[in-house]
């Protein structure tokens, strides 16, 4: 019931976030046929995508005058520089969410390609008026005519709050957060002056997408692209379906523990149950019934149990999907959501995976009641026969521990294993050494129970001495069920372990490698905030020296690459380098055309040490130079002072 309900409510909430997530990007795209935006390569490093670069202002009157062109507007789509700030003046969290800032031609003539919609007030109209998302108005206290702060690009400014909106027909967009600006305040705050980050298109009646696209592109610059509404849609549902894929797993993997666990408990039951019917099936063996026919009753039972259970757990899926949901929520990680999705996957899938590990349980305790002997009917305290392969599950369960112990082994320490590979080995060690144990620990109940009974045989009176009695009685019961509390025990004891393990290499980390007395990150510690952060900071006179880092994505030679800034005149003041070739001198002589490799390509970068490498970062491309293998911080600033 839990396994199935595991499966049932992932599938239900990745579905259902899927669905809102598609709604979303449908609708505001409704009225659009094409959009024209800048060209950057394609780059992605861990889900962080290279930024498209905007386009010139003056290309809106060029799209405009082609023929099949019917309407077309510029908009501003900032994700990341616009954070609202709330009555006491911190950022609103958005957990790593968006923090969008528009600007947005919300004139009635252009109001298809408004992906908003508005719910009180009015739009924007001066530089000093704001509308901003539902969610944020009601969760800060909001209202109408109220005073906002807002920082983006320069510092925070204060907007009188004229409307609040909605995406599309979203009810809330989670924790992410818009504002919206008009076009001439937006372009200044997100340095976008004379420029758009998208141009929206509307064809004329009779003209397809395709040829829309084909002959505007035709009236289009380099570096500039025009791609269908359709394209773009499914684009950014490619996107979103990665990142809730990602979810989808991690909580199948729990899914996926609950019923490896649950089998244990499964196939202890129908032991259990098999071993006090054995006068029952020696009775049908004694008055005709075959084995078959044994075997047949036994499977249909445990078909039967699976089948009751696996609806159970279905039903219970949509209650675990609303409590997963609350919970990401109280993690400050709520989704955008719609109407809960019940797919018809959904219920296939659950109901395939719970009958069939509650079958494959109870399959094995099936055949050994097939070979109950039909005089067993007339004995009292019967007991089942030994299975042919008893004498030899030692032998296999050593073989199966060697086996999990070299898979461990060569996941954990193989220098040649990608990440994927080494985790897919990692949890195939790990699955083999549980079973392996399991086959081994009827061997040790005995022993066990001899040490660990003693206090309840001494102090216990009668009812200890049954209870260490019972305990091994059947060896292979009592296994069985300690089983299930061993891996229970065992994942406790990793994610405590992991946990910390990482809490306590990134604390040794930054003792050893940050040498500034502060350092500057955004609220939530990963999510970027403007880079002028850094320079208002610098130019204000309580720090003695402050060194700004970035990050983002870029092509070297033609291979995604997560790339680096840094301040080569301050940086050695406030980090300190672990050199594996050359020493801080080599930061003077970076320039524009060097760089420093480090991580896992290190090893790489010693061989091709003062190579030129050809480095494409959004429309920009130039020939660098590696100068020295290194390691390399994150986005931050750090300050000393």
């Amino acid at each position: 019931v839990l396994g199935v309900a595991m499966i049932s409510g992932t599938y239900i909430l990745t579905d259902t976030i899927d669905k809102a997530f598609s709604n979303l990007f449908t609708q505001s795209y409704a009225g659009t046929d094409a959009v024209v935006q800048g060209e950057g390569p394609d780059i992605s490093i861990d889900g962080a995508a290279a930024p498209t670069p905007p386009v010139d202002a003056s290309l809106l009157e060029t799209v405009r005058g082609v023929d099949e062109v019917e309407l077309a507007t510029g908009g501003i789509y900032d994700e990341t520089n616009t954070k609202i700030l709330t009555p006491e003046g911190d950022a609103v969290s958005t957990g790593g969410a968006p923090s969008f800032g528009f600007g947005i031609d919300t004139s009635q003539e252009y109001a298809q390609f408004n992906p908003l919609n508005l719910l009180e007030g009015r739009w924007p109209s001066a530089p000093d008026e704001v509308v901003i998302d539902a969610g944020t108005a009601d969760g800060q206290n909001y209202a109408l005519g109220d005073t906002v702060e807002i920082a983006t690009l320069v510092p925070k400014r204060a907007f009188e709050l004229v409307g609040v909106a909605q995406y599309g027909g979203i009810d809330s967009l989670g924790t992410a957060t818009f504002a919206v600006f008009t076009m001439p305040t937006a372009q200044e705050l997100l340095d976008r002056e004379g420029q758009f980050d998208v141009i929206s298109v509307a064809a004329t009646e009779g003209t397809s997408e395709e040829d829309l696209v084909s002959t505007i592109q035709s009236v289009l610059p380099a570096g500039v692209t025009a791609q269908t509404a359709t394209a773009e849609t499914e684009e950014a549902q490619d996107e979103i379906g990665q990142f809730t894929s990602i979810i989808r797993y991690f909580l199948l993997t729990f899914a996926g523990i609950a019923l490896f666990v649950g089998a244990f408990v499964i196939f202890n039951t129908f032991s259990i149950t098999v071993a006090q019917r054995t006068r029952e099936f020696a009775t049908l063996r004694t008055i005709g019934a075959s084995r078959r026919q044994v075997l047949a009753a036994v499977i249909l039972e445990s078909i039967v149990i699976g089948i009751v259970a696996s609806l159970i757990g279905l039903a219970l899926g949509l209650l675990l999907a609303e409590g997963i949901q609350a919970l990401f929520g109280t993690l400050g990680f709520e989704l955008p959501t719609a109407e809960r999705v019940f797919a018809l996957r959904t219920v296939i899938v659950s109901m395939l995976v719970g009958v069939l590990v509650t079958l494959v349980a109870g399959l094995f305790p099936a055949i050994r009641a097939t070979r109950v002997p039909p005089i067993a009917a007339v004995r009292e305290g019967a007991t089942l026969p030994r299975s042919r392969i008893a004498p030899f599950v030692p032998w296999i369960a050593g073989l199966v521990v060697v086996g999990a112990l070299l898979l461990l082994g060569r996941a954990m320490f193989s220098d040649d294993l990608g990440t994927a590979d080494r985790l897919i080995g990692l949890a195939g060690g790990v699955l083999l050494l549980f079973i392996g144990i399991a086959l081994l620990s009827s061997r040790l109940v005995r022993p066990i129970a001899a040490l660990v009974g003693l206090p309840a045989r001494r102090l216990g009176g009668a009812a200890g001495k049954l209870a260490s009695g019972n305990t091994v009685r059947n060896p292979g019961r009592t296994a069985a069920t300690a089983a299930a509390l061993m891996i229970g025990i065992a994942l406790v004891a990793f994610i405590a372990t992991l946990a910390n393990g990482l809490k306590t290499s990134n604390r040794e980390a930054i003792e050893e490698q940050v040498s500034a007395d502060y350092v500057i990150t955004a609220q939530d510690g990963y999510t970027p905030y403007p880079s002028a952060i850094g320079d208002a900071l610098a130019a204000s006179a309580t720090p003695e020296i402050v060194s700004p880092v970035r990050t983002g994505a870029a092509l070297v030679n033609d291979d995604e690459a997560e790339l680096g800034g840094i301040d080569a005149d301050t940086i050695t003041s406030t980090y300190n380098f672990d050199w594996t070739e050359g020493s801080d001198d080599v930061l003077a002589d970076l320039g524009t055309t060097g760089a420093l490799v480090g991580g896992r390509n290190t090893g790489e970068a010693r061989d091709s040490a003062g190579d030129p490498r050809r480095l494409v970062v959004g429309e920009e491309e130039r020939a660098i130079a590696d100068q020295a293998p290194a390691q390399i911080g994150a986005e931050l600033v750090l300050v000393v002072g």
